[in-house]
Parts: structure tokens; sequence; C-alpha cells
């Protein structure tokens, strides 16, 4: 066996290794990712795909060539998403750029230039698509972008300060929660330009990451501290505390419910209205302050329209790998994550954005406010089948587009 295939066995058995480490920490504990197991495996897929590259140069190896180029394509996009899916979390202001800032995305970073240094771009080449896929997406766009983007909640509340005190006790009585005295006028939510910072003293997590990151972060940080300044009364009290609320944590015994009294979509809305995640697992807080941003109503209609199209999209043909994960969620061994009656609203939007958007470089417009308003405009005017053909048009110009690269090649 020559070196160049010794190293491409070894590295072949390396990723299998972290796959399985990387699968059973997202099955134990909720979808929690390591940001270092994530990017090491990342940079083996990488490194795998520099060795198929050497491989595929060779002399000899045209006959399977287009087997290696598949490989090496493959491989390549799932390191991209995997560091994409790291910085695209949504995660708290004061963890922003953590994981660029770490040593191991430094050299993910460093293969992957290298890789396009020596071609690997023409690996990542969006397919052509059909005049069939073409069509469902830009009717799938125009469906869900008018079925989002209307004026909503502009209209006035009901004001009942004028009327008299024993028919506002009846009307507050009978609809609580429709009706309210001296209430906010419209328009409602967080418009362009007014965003603001939220903080809070603790985070709330599925049971099972609380339990993991107590344990593993959160008290030994804090009895090192201690162990630096034995005498401090705050940071003994604090210990004492978090230790209590580790053991109540771990002494809970809760049975995940099979799926959300609702259908909602993964990730929204679902926590705060069960007080469990999607997949059915209880979540409580940690004494960990965090802050985070708002966002604004643009950000929320941007949002639902992402998740409104993966969601129509799977199970129609458009993307193979969408259609393989919503099969999967309608199938027994998806276990709790699944659901036969409503598997799309299981599949994760954040994933399936990204999947998607790898085939149709003009999905990128649903991720920037100038360019989504554009696409708002054309969208919005007309009469549906106008408007599903102008956007079909310019999903055929975007489609030169190389193949988006956000997290990697970013400067």
């Amino acid at each position: 066996m020559s070196d160049l295939a010794h190293q491409a066995q070894e590295l072949l058995a390396e990723e299998g290794r972290l796959e399985g480490l990387v699968e059973a920490l997202d099955s134990r504990l909720s979808g929690l990712k390591d940001i270092d197991l994530t990017l090491t495996l990342a940079g083996v897929k990488l490194r795998l795909c520099l060795a198929l590259m050497k491989r595929a140069a060779r002399p000899g190896a045209g006959a399977g060539f287009e087997e290696l180029a598949a490989a090496i394509g493959r491989r390549a996009s799932m390191a991209i998403r995997l560091v994409d899916g790291l910085t695209s979390q949504n995660i708290s202001r004061d963890q922003e750029g953590v994981v660029q800032e770490s040593a191991s995305f430094i050299e993910v970073k460093r293969l992957f230039e290298e890789f396009l240094v020596q071609g690997g771009d023409a690996f990542l080449e969006p397919l052509e698509i059909s005049e069939r896929s073409r069509r469902i997406l830009s009717r799938t766009l125009v469906t869900s972008i008018r079925k989002y983007m209307g004026e909503d909640d502009r209209y006035p509340p009901l004001d009942i300060e004028g009327y008299p005190r024993f028919l506002q006790r009846i009307l507050l009585s009978l609809f609580p929660v429709m009706i309210r005295l001296r209430p906010q006028k419209p328009p409602y939510g967080i418009e362009e330009g007014e965003e603001v910072t939220y903080t809070s003293p603790s985070m709330r997590l599925p049971l099972s990451q609380a339990v993991h990151y107590m344990e593993n972060e959160l008290l030994p940080d804090l009895e090192r501290r201690l162990a630096e300044q034995p005498g401090h009364p705050g940071l003994q009290e604090e210990v004492r505390r978090v230790a209590e609320q580790l053991a109540r944590y771990r002494s809970l015994r809760v049975s995940p419910r099979a799926a959300p009294v609702l259908p909602l979509e993964k990730g929204y809305h679902t926590e705060g209205m069960t007080g469990f995640t999607q997949d059915g697992e209880i979540l409580v807080s940690i004494p960990v302050p965090v802050s985070f941003r708002s966002g604004t109503n643009l950000d929320r209609k941007m949002e639902l329209v992402r998740m409104d199209v993966v969601r129509r999209i799977a199970g129609r043909g458009v993307s193979a790998e969408i259609d393989r994960e919503y099969r999967r969620l309608r199938s027994l061994e998806s276990g709790t994550r699944g659901s036969s009656r409503t598997p799309s609203f299981k599949l994760d939007p954040g994933w399936g954005y990204w999947v998607l958007r790898q085939s149709f470089p003009f999905l990128s417009r649903l991720s920037d406010k100038t360019r989504f308003q554009e696409l708002v405009s054309m969208a919005g005017s007309g009469s549906l089948g106008a408007a599903q053909r102008r956007v079909a048009g310019l999903i055929s110009q975007d489609q030169g587009t190389p193949v988006d690269l956000p997290s990697l090649a970013a400067p």
C-alpha cells in the first residue's frame, strides 16, 4: 500500500471515530455541540479531501475519478456545514466570536484555504437544477413571503377605558388575554434601528445539557476560584448553591413527552410555550448571566420565511438530502425526535436552509436584509403567477454564483 493510500485509510478511520463521538454527544445531551471536537472532525474531513485530491490527480485515476470527486465534494461540504453550524448558533452576545477565536478554527480555515488553492472549489460547484425544481422553489418562496410579509398587528386594540366600570369588569373577566386596560398601541414589536440588548441572570437549557455544563464547567470553575481565595464568603455561598442545584437536577426523573401539544416548527416558540424542547426534554435554569440582542420584526419575518420554505420543500424531490432526513423523521428509527404525523415540523430549519442554499445560491437573499426586502417587493406585487415567474428568473440568474461559504471564506 502506498503512503498516500495509507494516509487516506488512517484519515478515514479517524473520521469514523470522531463522527461516532459527535453523534453520541448529540444524542446523549440533546443536541449539544463540543466546539473543539466538531472543529477537529471538520479538519480531518478537509485533510481527507486533500489526500483524495492527490490520488485523483495521479496517473491511472481516471476510471474512479467520478467517485473520488463525489467523495471530495461530499466531505468538503460536510466540513463547511459543521463549521457553519457552530458559527450560526444563537449564542449570547458575550460569547460572540468564541468559535472564530479558537485555535482549532484557525487550523480548519488554513486547511480550507489550502483546499481552495489546490482547486477544491471545482468540487463545490452547485449542480444544475431542473425546471421542475426551479418552479417548485419559486412557488414556495412567493407563497411563504406573501404568507408572512403582510402588515400584521396594525389594527388598534379595543380600548375599554371609557366604558362603564361594570362592563369593564365583565369584559376583562371574559377575555383576560385579548382585552387590557390602557393597551399598547400599534405598531408592535421592534422596528429596524430600535433593536435593544437584554440581559438575564440565568440561562435556560435542556436538563441533560444543564447537568453536563454544571458538572464540567460551572462548578469546577467556582471551586478553582475558591481555592485561590479560600475565605471568600460570596464564593463559598455560590459553590454551595450551585452544588445543591446540581444535586437536585441529577435527582430529577422526567418522562420525555413524545410530541408537543401543537405541531410547532422546530425551535420556534416551542420552548417558551411548553417548558420542553421540541424533542421532549424538560428545560431548567442555571445561574449563568447572558446578554442577547432582541432582533427586529424584519428578523422575525425572515426567520419565519426560511423555516416555512424548508418545511414546504421537504419530500418534494427538490433536495435529496432534505428528503432523506424527512423520510428518516417519518420512520421509527428517529425515535422521539421524529414524527410520523408532522415530520416537516421536526426538521432543523437552520440545517435545511444551509442545505438548500448550497444548491440554490439565490436563497442567500433570505438572510440579507437589503436583498430580502428587494425579494419581498418582487414577490409581493402583481398576480401570483407573474410573481412566481419573476422569482424563477432570479433563481436562474443567481445559479451561476459560487457556493455560499460564509463561515470559512470570510477574511
